[in-house]
């Protein structure tokens, strides 16, 4: 027990560390600019707005966790359990892959199996790669039409069209690999926890019956298609606000890039530099000046700060309680 609290501790220490980071990292100077271009009410209504996109985040989660429950609780769970698993990645020095692993940890505080959130947390993975390779196709569709007589428009093109067929691939290997993986995972983790070979087996049983309902697999794989829209129109959401009027489909191309990007930096806690490199590197393509989508992507960060460093204490200290409530319910030892 005081093993965990010092692991608590310490990744809470070195999450505020990261967060002083990447606020020095991009200067405290350009974060309040980009909030001071939206105003406080257009700040809000992003902050807020971005804040329900986790809805349909969430529900795709549940809709590949069969028996997991119903009514306006669970409906709420795996919304708020994608939120801080977004948080981690974001906030935490954890990237993305740790992630996953806090995502999981908290839909369980709320009496999700074992099995079951580590196995519906790996088909909506594997319908979030799917939706985002539509959304990737929709972007070198319209960069196709938006870029035909630009300079740079065959190199950025070609780019992303290797970017699409690499995502196809890993996706393929992703799904072939997944028993594989869970055995290598198991093993590994099978040094530090008991039962691990039942434990493992019952996490692939309920993969396989996951997958089994292909209709579960293809409601996620539509509201993780209906998240990028919904995520990409609050890029469009945000540049209206700054005085920055363009059409919707053009930002939506310019964030499945971005999307693109941030898929590749997976394993950089919220993908720091790369985000601001590539919009400023694409913006002038789309009609924008470069300010205007740095606003944006300082803009984001402030908003996954405000966001995310509150996700992340309340789950931490509902570990801690949840920790000392298992404790007193515990048997006394013999």
């Amino acid at each position: 027990m005081n093993r965990w609290k010092i692991g608590v501790v310490a990744a809470f220490v070195a999450g505020l560390a990261l967060v002083a980071g990447s606020v020095w990292y991009v200067g405290p100077a350009g974060l309040l600019q980009s909030v001071e271009r939206v105003g406080a009410r257009g700040f809000a209504v992003y902050v807020v707005y971005n804040l329900l996109v986790f809805l349909p985040l969430g529900w795709a989660w549940w809709s590949v966790a069969p028996g997991s429950g119903s009514g306006l609780g669970r409906a709420l769970v795996f919304p708020w359990g994608r939120l801080v698993r977004e948080s981690a990645a974001d906030v935490l020095p954890f990237s993305q892959v740790g992630g996953l692993f806090v995502g999981v940890r908290t839909v369980r505080q709320y009496g999700v199996s074992e099995p079951l959130a580590i196995a519906s947390q790996i088909a909506d993975l594997t319908a979030e790669v799917a939706s985002q390779l539509v959304y990737s196709l929709f972007g070198v569709v319209m960069l196709l039409s938006i870029l035909s007589h630009a300079t740079d428009a065959g190199r950025l093109l070609w780019t992303s069209i290797l970017a699409l067929v690499l995502g196809a691939v890993t996706l393929v290997a992703f799904v072939a690999l997944q028993n594989r993986g869970i055995d290598l995972v198991g093993g590994f983790v099978g040094r530090w926890l008991k039962d691990n070979r039942e434990r493992t087996d019952a996490v692939k049983a309920t993969l396989r019956s996951i997958y089994a309902q292909p209709r579960r697999l293809l409601g996620g794989v539509a509201l993780h298609g209906a998240a990028w829209v919904l995520s990409g129109a609050g890029s469009w959401l945000a540049l209206s606000f700054m005085g920055f009027h363009l059409a919707l489909w053009k930002v939506l191309t310019l964030e499945s890039l971005m999307a693109t990007v941030k898929s590749v930096a997976f394993m950089t806690p919220g993908a720091l530099g790369l985000q601001e490199g590539a919009y400023v590197l694409v913006a002038p393509l789309f009609g924008l000046p470069p300010e205007a989508t740095l606003s944006v992507s300082l803009l984001r960060r402030v908003k996954d700060l405000l966001i995310g460093v509150p996700a992340i204490a309340f789950w931490q200290y509902a570990e801690v309680i949840g920790k000392r409530r298992s404790a007193v319910a515990a048997p006394p030892a013999v």
